[in-house]
This record gives C-alpha cells, sequence and structure tokens, in this order.
C-alpha cells in the first residue's frame, strides 16, 4: 500500500480520536488538551510532508 494511503487511513482513526480526547479534557485538563492538540498537528505536518514529496515524485 501507498505510504499516503497507509497515513490517511490511520489520519481517519487518529484525528476524531484527538478531537474528542481535546474536547474531552478542554474544562478539567488544559495542558493534556493543548497535548493531544500538539500530537495531531505534527502528524498533519508529517502527513502533509509526505503527501507534498509523493506528489512532486509523480509529476515530475
Amino acid at each position: 500500500m501507498s505510504a499516503v494511503k497507509v497515513m490517511s487511513i490511520i489520519g481517519m482513526i487518529f484525528f476524531p480520536i484527538c478531537l474528542l480526547l481535546i474536547a474531552g479534557f478542554a474544562e478539567s485538563d488544559v495542558e493534556a488538551a493543548a497535548g493531544w492538540g500538539v500530537f495531531a498537528s505534527i502528524y498533519g505536518i508529517g502527513y502533509a510532508i509526505t503527501t507534498f514529496v509523493k506528489v512532486k515524485n509523480v509529476s515530475a
């Protein structure tokens, strides 16, 4: 399977879980909510870089 396809499937599971945890921790533990936001952001940056590299290689 392509790296982008695998990362997309993982993202479809990981991001909703992160959003639920962020919403759950927003009232009681703001630092935990921020931490889950950082996890989601780091994964999103990695996914964006991987997709950019794959698309650049396909169009070249």
